[in-house]
């Protein structure tokens, strides 16, 4: 009996489908006619042997064999990106030392960093992490190639708008509080600038507060909040799961915009290349 051949584009298709929910939108997203989506699938199931899926009223749902084959499909395309990326390595090498703020530091920041190494995987990076003016201070030193910052307003940022994003009041699902007590709140030290922004904005509605809770540790706050401890005030995209937006639920005051920004030395080979990873991947503070 001959081998079944799962070519990439065969199983490309495949997921398409599942992904897309249906042969007509994967076909829009892939660029092929719904006839070839059709063709490509009835390819796959008489490959494999198996029925990949079955009617379930009008519509069409995997089988036992096709979730099976699902997994197997996604990590033999992850490998075979894989391979092909280390084969297609750049001549870039040597350290690059980076200074990341420390409300960037978390999130998809260092996803990015290890898929950009492992097509370069001669460059090392170096990374470290502080508050945005000392990052600005110590890359006009010298001491940084690269700097990823932020800033409470698009006038006071250094180098290249990355993008921008609502500072939000983020709790627990559920949280109450009466209005009647202290707000209690989580954050990081006094050189954070949403704590300091989110402080004044209690102070100028009128609305008492009380720090609660004090950590370096993103995954320390975010457990504090999610505890019911107390609330922060975060970028939108740090909202976790068991976590929610309270501020216009508890008429809380609105908080400005948070603006990203990076700063790469002159000469820097892989600045252009750094920056449009970051730029095309709409990098967030988190």
């Amino acid at each position: 009996m001959a081998q079944p051949n799962l070519s990439s584009d065969l199983l490309r298709t495949y997921i398409a489908v599942i992904e897309h929910e249906g042969f007509i939108r994967a076909a829009e997203v892939l660029h092929k006619t719904q006839s070839t989506v059709s063709q490509q699938i009835k390819k796959l199931e008489s490959e494999v042997g198996v029925d990949l899926f079955r009617s379930a009223g009008r519509k069409r749902v995997l089988t036992g064999e096709g979730e099976m084959l699902l997994g197997y499909a996604r990590r033999m395309l992850a490998l075979q990106d894989d391979a092909i990326a280390s084969l297609q390595v750049s001549d870039a090498s040597g350290e690059l030392r980076l200074g990341v703020s420390q409300g960037m530091s978390e999130g998809i920041l260092p996803g990015l960093l290890a898929n950009y190494s492992r097509s370069h995987p001669a460059i090392r990076f170096n990374v470290e992490t502080a508050y945005s003016p000392d990052l600005n201070a110590g890359f006009e030193r010298g001491e940084y190639d690269l700097v990823l910052t932020l800033s409470m307003s698009e006038s006071d940022g250094l180098g290249c708008l990355l993008g921008a994003e609502p500072l939000a009041w983020i709790g627990a699902e559920g949280w109450q509080w009466s209005g009647h007590r202290e707000v209690p709140l989580a954050m990081y030290s006094s050189q954070c600038q949403f704590r300091r922004v989110a402080m004044r904005a209690l102070e100028k509605a009128g609305i008492p507060s009380r720090l609660m809770y004090t950590t370096s540790s993103y995954q320390g706050l975010m457990a504090a909040v999610k505890s019911g401890l107390a609330i922060t005030a975060r970028p939108q995209s740090a909202a976790t799961e068991g976590t929610e937006f309270v501020g216009s639920r508890l008429g809380l005051p609105e908080l400005p915009n948070v603006y990203s920004w990076l700063r790469y030395a002159p000469g820097l080979a892989a600045g252009p290349e750094l920056e449009e990873l970051f730029r095309s991947s709409a990098l967030k503070a988190h």
